[in-house]
């Protein structure tokens, strides 16, 4: 897909290690020629309806969801719009795995945590967002910030190289990926839809071997238990009791004789893995 589209005649380095050599008559701006942010405060209740980053996307969050929040502490959220672009900027020390980025759909509020910004004229929304997405998922994100749980401030990259296409360019780029995340998502479905059938094959074939053995031609009789039906009419049927010993609660046992012996050993917690 992105190999059979032509190469730029020129490029030039942009001065950052993750975004290497852009083409030649894109601008370069820093941050802050790019982006300003929003400090809209939700004073006197103005906006009522709730936002939240999820999955690298802002949802509107239902009222049921609102849990120990009162109407009077979304004061202090800050009011967005659509085309904002909104950035977890906390806990960059120890969260590698969220997607930080979202793109602003809906008018409402948001935690005053999040970092919310607006893009200048020279740059499309869509485009700025899809450039910080970048930033984002490539972890180049993770350089930033300061503290101890190296949190975010504007303040931190407002100098950092932005790519800026011309507008035309950047209108392009945006249809572009939003043709091809389409095309992607509707492979993603199909090859997910291929592997639950293969599971469910898979299962099929666990529960046959398990319940009926290996040899399909073998005469079956009840074994007595609904949800197992019929088994090989040779298959001995016992009490589970007979089968296995509760081990029962306290200290764990130590020692050749669980761990690195031949009794297997499996602690609660192992359970929920």
């Amino acid at each position: 897909m992105i190999a059979d589209l032509e190469p730029y005649p020129e490029y030039k380095d942009s001065g950052l290690p993750w975004l290497g050599q852009v083409p030649e008559h894109w601008k370069v701006l820093p941050a802050f020629g790019a982006f300003a942010p929003n400090h809209e405060r939700n004073d006197g209740m103005k906006e009522k309806t709730v936002l939240s980053l999820s999955y690298g996307r802002i949802v509107v969050k239902p009222p049921e969801k609102l849990h120990g929040l009162v109407p009077e502490s979304f004061e202090t959220y800050q009011i967005v719009n659509p085309g904002d672009i909104v950035l977890r900027a906390t806990d960059l020390q120890n969260d590698h795995k969220s997607l930080r980025v979202g793109m602003v759909r809906d008018r409402g509020i948001i935690t005053s945590a999040y970092l919310a910004l607006r893009a200048s004229a020279e740059v499309s929304p869509d485009f700025g967002f899809q450039f910080l997405n970048v930033w984002d998922t490539s972890k180049a994100i993770y350089g930033y910030g300061a503290g101890l749980r190296q949190n975010l401030d504007f303040s931190h990259f407002k100098r950092m190289p932005v790519a800026i296409p011309p507008p035309e360019e950047q209108a392009a780029i945006v249809r572009f990926l939003g043709w091809a995340t389409k095309r992607l998502e509707r492979a993603i479905r199909a090859k997910r839809m291929v592997i639950a059938l293969i599971n469910e094959e898979k299962q099929a074939i666990i529960q046959r071997a398990v319940t009926r053995g290996l040899d399909p031609s073998v005469p079956l009789r009840p074994s007595g238990i609904p949800w197992l039906g019929d088994i090989p009419q040779h298959w001995e049927v016992r009490k589970l009791r007979t089968l296995f010993r509760l081990q029962g609660s306290g200290t764990t046992p130590s020692g050749d004789r669980f761990y690195g012996g031949s009794t297997n050993w499996a602690m609660s917690g192992d359970l929920n893995d």
